[in-house]
């Protein structure tokens, strides 16, 4: 699933293949259940005319702030992606939308599990709900997370995927971080000692840092048709393999349904 350096990196695609200034002429919906608000014949209606301003990023969403004060809204689902290209190009497999712009060009939005969405909005909280800060800004700080920590006595694996208490992290990166701070993944939250929750702050930061890092090269590198998704991580996500530390044995276990690889020598209960 894209987490938040997926998103962003959609997002400086978005901004350096020039969409802002673009207006939208026609939209042609693959999809009719990815449309979520408004109604799907009032999208198809509403948006052509509108022009994009800039492209904004919350969390997991995408979000283009419109001339007409509206957004419109994007989430990528488990395995969605989104090109720019002209329209004369053939569209690339698993196109479910495409909305045309007025120099020639669409944006695709190639979604292969049609478990991305769609909304055009008056007010952003209408398709994003309430999220905690992000963990790029400087107001991400070991003091507002060790807050968000404090009383909660669920693992702190899970406690990092809840997006009310951090923005954008996903399965893949919490994993990540983690590993990078030594930290099990069933430790209770509220149990992390102040160097801990200090540490973990800053190999979030590290790993999402390192991963827009190798994102940006991407986009050099491939344009202008860049990779969705990189394997930017160090974690090992194979139960068996060897710890990059310690070279003993990482283990997969499930927290609340979720997959999680760690190594349980260098990441003690």
């Amino acid at each position: 699933m894209p987490e938040l350096p997926e998103v962003e990196n959609t997002r400086r695609y978005l901004m350096e293949v020039g969409l802002p200034g673009k207006t939208f002429t026609l939209v042609n919906i693959g999809w009719a259940n990815s449309v979520k608000h408004p109604a799907l014949e009032d999208f198809v209606l509403g948006l052509p005319g509108r022009i994009v301003e800039t492209v904004n990023r919350q969390g997991k969403y995408l979000l283009l702030p419109l001339n007409t004060g509206e957004t419109l809204a994007l989430h990528l689902g488990m395995t969605g992606g989104i090109r720019v290209q002209p329209k004369s190009q053939p569209a690339p497999s698993m196109t479910r939308h495409s909305l045309e712009l007025n120099d020639g060009t669409e944006l695709r939005f190639i979604d292969p599990r049609k478990f991305g969405h769609l909304w055009l909005v008056d007010d952003v909280q209408k398709a994003v709900p309430a999220m905690g800060p992000e963990p790029l800004d400087a107001a991400f700080s070991p003091d507002v997370l060790a807050s968000a920590l404090a009383g909660r006595s669920a693992p702190i694996k899970a406690l990092l995927l809840e997006q009310s208490i951090i923005a954008g992290l996903g399965n893949l990166y919490a994993d990540e971080a983690l590993y990078l701070a030594q930290i099990h993944p069933e430790r209770i939250g509220s149990s992390l000692t102040p160097d801990e929750v200090t540490r973990l702050r800053d190999c979030i930061v590290h790993a999402l840092t390192v991963a827009l890092a190798q994102y940006d090269q991407s986009r050099r590198e491939a344009w202008p048709d860049p990779p969705f998704g990189l394997a930017t991580w160090t974690v090992p996500r194979k139960a068996g393999e060897p710890c990059l530390r310690c070279a003993k044995p990482m283990e997969l276990i499930r927290i609340r349904a979720r997959s999680t690889y760690f190594c349980p020598h260098c990441q003690t209960v």
